[in-house]
């Protein structure tokens, strides 16, 4: 018997997010294979075993299928933030940074493909981790600088690092090292103006 809070979702409603899923899957795979190459959207079915109009249908073009795979690893950063322990504001913050490039490095073949291909990855600055950031600076007191001005600029420091190693010009280390030394900047401001 379904829980009182959960949705009953039908039949059809679950062969779409199955499908849907196949698609993102054979994406990956895909990439994984060959990321140097941009799979066309024929492959993309064909290795997900639907038609064309069905990728088309479920998600779109393949911008669209790049903004799926960021949303897909942005919701894992979610769950992976929600799971951290109770820490002084820094600490967290630096694990917040810290876990935003683990996603990415996770599958650093798909992700470092879909952040050089996709012309519209500085939609990631409207969902990423900044209301978590914000809050870790609000906690640490800051002073004249908002938290939310501190938080926009790691994000948007992080998210530069991130196409940067996208591009091969830095490398996991150095990529590591940039969001947290943009974590530690913004903390060193918010003490210097409290």
């Amino acid at each position: 018997m379904p829980s009182a809070t959960a949705p009953v979702v039908g039949l059809r409603e679950r062969s779409k997010r199955q499908r849907r899923q196949r698609i993102l899957e054979a994406t990956r795979e895909l990439l994984r294979e060959d990321p140097d190459r941009s799979p066309s959207v024929d492959r993309i079915a064909a290795r997900a075993e639907v038609a064309p109009a069905t990728v088309f249908n479920l998600i779109g073009p393949r911008e669209e299928i790049w903004a799926a795979l960021a949303n897909e690893a942005l919701a894992e950063l979610d769950v992976r933030i929600a799971a951290f322990p109770e820490l002084e504001p820094h600490e967290r913050a630096r694990r917040i940074v810290a876990a935003s490039v683990d996603v990415c490095l996770a599958d650093a073949r798909v992700y470092r493909h879909v952040l050089a291909h996709w012309s519209s990855s500085a939609r990631l600055l409207r969902r990423e981790p900044t209301p978590g950031l914000v809050a870790c600076l609000r906690d640490a007191g800051t002073g004249a600088i908002g938290p939310e001005a501190l938080a926009e600029v790691v994000a948007t420091a992080c998210t530069g690092a991130l196409h940067q190693w996208a591009g091969g010009l830095i490398g996991e280390r150095r990529l590591r090292a940039r969001c947290r030394l943009a974590v530690d900047v913004a903390f060193a401001a918010a003490v210097a103006v409290a």
